[in-house]
């Protein structure tokens, strides 16, 4: 684990036991940093450009910025809304998050990708928030 994702850990003590897309936090060592401005456009790995995702989560979400950016760009602002409150995301941020994944998930769920393999995979769909 990289030394700004665990000094966020110490910030935002995540007590849920999700990270910051919804998925169940099994080992605090598997997180992964996700830069809300990539590096390629600037972004610095400081703690206010971050968020505390496990692996699967940052996978999707990166899944989610090629195929719709908008979604992908209203994640990242409540993202910052989370690093400007410096404590783990609301019960509201959690529940607008949850939403803005199963209606991603609801628009995609028959997409194919040009391999041949869904779009949306079950372990994707894989979240403990409800």
């Amino acid at each position: 684990m990289r030394k700004i994702t665990r000094n966020m850990l110490k910030i935002y003590k995540p007590l849920s036991e999700l990270d910051w897309m919804n998925y169940r936090i099994v080992k605090e060592s598997e997180l992964t940093y996700h830069h809300i401005v990539k590096k390629c456009d600037g972004g610095k790995s400081i703690i206010s450009n971050g968020a505390i995702l496990l692996p699967i989560a940052h996978q999707y979400l990166h899944l989610i910025e090629s195929v719709d950016i908008n979604r992908y760009d209203r994640l990242n602002k409540i993202f910052k809304d989370i690093n400007s409150s410096c404590k783990e995301p609301t019960r509201d941020m959690r529940i607008l998050i949850e939403y803005l994944l199963s209606e991603f998930e609801y628009r995609n769920i028959d997409k194919v990708m040009n391999n041949g393999k869904r779009l949306i995979k079950c372990e994707f769909r894989d979240r403990d928030f409800y």
